[in-house]
């Protein structure tokens, strides 16, 4: 089956490369196959560890950084606010990301192969990595549903004053993934204590044992969280956890890689209409053409800061490190880097997606692109090794919703800004040790 996939993408890739087009360069088409083929058979390989930090890593390159981009070549797109990315500026960003996928490669294998998180484990993990059944404790039940009825109480209190907010992302010029940069209470009201009520349903599937109770968690996060009230990537965070857990067979070879594959072409552009309410018709449909669109500017905006040379050695990370202050308390708290790009170079488009590469360029120029790669390829061997091989991948665990958390916000953390992505990321694990506390106290 996996050969069969391998394939019949490759099919579609090469109709996608004899297609009319405006501009065609060997360079740019041999750099880019390698990309996409690379990235392909890595997300396809290894079917014993079926979902992983790492297969989905190889699928954001895949699609962000090698489908994307041939599209916007071949017909000479602009995803960054109207700006020309030269043909030089292509073959130079391909390179780059082909070597940043050999030294990817290069440290997961080391990191792995050396036994780097034993010591981490044992002290965080050891003891709770065994499958569980959960005793009908009435206190932890009632824990995790009343923690679950407050986060869904507190969403509603908050949106009351224009409650259509909860189940559409948008309406009438409202994106209300974009105002929070001056208001605390805004951040932590999205970025923990609204995820309160997934991570509750994701623990309570995990080990749970009554079927009531999973219903009605269930419930109370997508009344929370509703799909289409949240960007698609953070929809994807929140509920590709859900579907793995409630759903044994998409843990077996690749259909995780099918399942978010089939996100990326159908349900992304599906879920992208509610953004602004009443624009367009609801419509679900596999189109190409989606990748010309600003929604995967990501491989541009990397070109945009290379083509620019853009360095601020090291500004950049001060909002990421200082993310939790507002703007009202720190005046002069840097901007987020596609919107600092945006400004100071005049583009018509303030919410570009400076993918992770990016920051890493902005941050150190190469050098930061290469050692924010090391610190990737760390972070997803760390994850993969104690979930697969510490863990042994029991579902029914502790750690579980730790691991599928963690994947669930890789495309968010890795498209950009890097900011949102360690913000929400951050929140979104510190709201499942939260809970994960919780439910220590009643069962270990």
């Amino acid at each position: 089956m996996k050969n069969v996939y391998f394939f019949i993408i490759l099919i579609v890739y090469v109709t996608i490369l004899l297609s009319d087009g405006i501009y065609q360069n060997d360079i740019v088409y041999i750099t880019n196959a390698v990309i996409v083929v690379y990235s392909l058979y890595r997300a396809l390989s290894n079917e014993s560890f079926s979902y992983s930090a790492r297969k989905t890593f190889y699928l954001f390159i895949f699609f962000f950084m090698g489908i994307a981009p041939i599209l916007q070549y071949k017909n000479g797109d602009q995803t960054v606010g109207g700006y020309d990315i030269y043909e030089s500026t292509y073959i130079t960003t391909n390179i780059l990301m082909i070597l940043v996928l050999m030294i990817f490669d290069v440290f997961y294998f080391l990191f792995s192969k050396y036994n780097s998180f034993a010591l981490f484990y044992n002290f965080f993990f050891k003891g709770w990595s065994q499958p569980l059944k959960m005793r009908d404790n009435r206190s932890l039940s009632l824990s995790l549903l009343a923690i679950s009825i407050f986060s869904c109480l507190c969403t509603i209190a908050f949106y009351r004053e224009n409650i259509m907010l909860m189940i559409f992302r948008g309406l009438d010029g409202v994106d209300i993934d974009m105002t929070g940069d001056n208001n605390l209470l805004f951040s932590l009201m999205n970025s923990f204590i609204r995820p309160l009520s997934v991570v509750c349903c994701i623990n309570y599937c995990c080990i749970g044992s009554k079927k009531w109770l999973k219903i009605l968690l269930v419930f109370l996060m997508i009344i929370t969280c509703f799909p289409t009230s949240l960007s698609r990537l953070r929809t994807a965070a929140y509920y590709l956890p859900l579907l793995v857990v409630i759903f044994p067979s998409l843990r077996w070879k690749n259909r995780y890689v099918v399942l978010l594959s089939m996100g990326v072409l159908l349900v992304f552009p599906f879920l992208n209409l509610f953004r602004k309410w009443g624009e367009d018709n609801l419509v679900l449909k596999l189109d190409f053409d989606m990748f010309r669109s600003i929604n995967f500017d990501s491989y541009q905006s990397l070109a945009f800061v290379l083509q620019n040379d853009i360095v601020t050695y090291g500004k950049q990370l001060l909002i990421v490190f200082f993310f939790w202050v507002p703007r009202t308390l720190w005046e002069d708290k840097p901007y987020m880097s596609g919107m600092m790009v945006a400004d100071n170079y005049g583009l018509w488009f303030r919410q570009i997606s400076m993918n992770y590469f990016a920051e890493g360029y902005i941050n150190a120029g190469f050098v930061g692109v290469f050692v924010f790669t090391m610190i990737l390829a760390y972070l997803t061997a760390m994850f993969d090794k104690l979930y697969w091989k510490y863990n042994a991948g029991n579902i029914r665990s502790l750690f579980t919703p730790f691991f599928l958390f963690f994947i669930g916000m890789y495309f968010f953390f890795m498209r950009g800004d890097l900011m949102y992505g360690t913000q929400y990321t951050v929140m979104l694990l510190l709201a499942n040790y939260f809970c994960f506390r919780i439910i220590k106290k009643y069962l270990i």
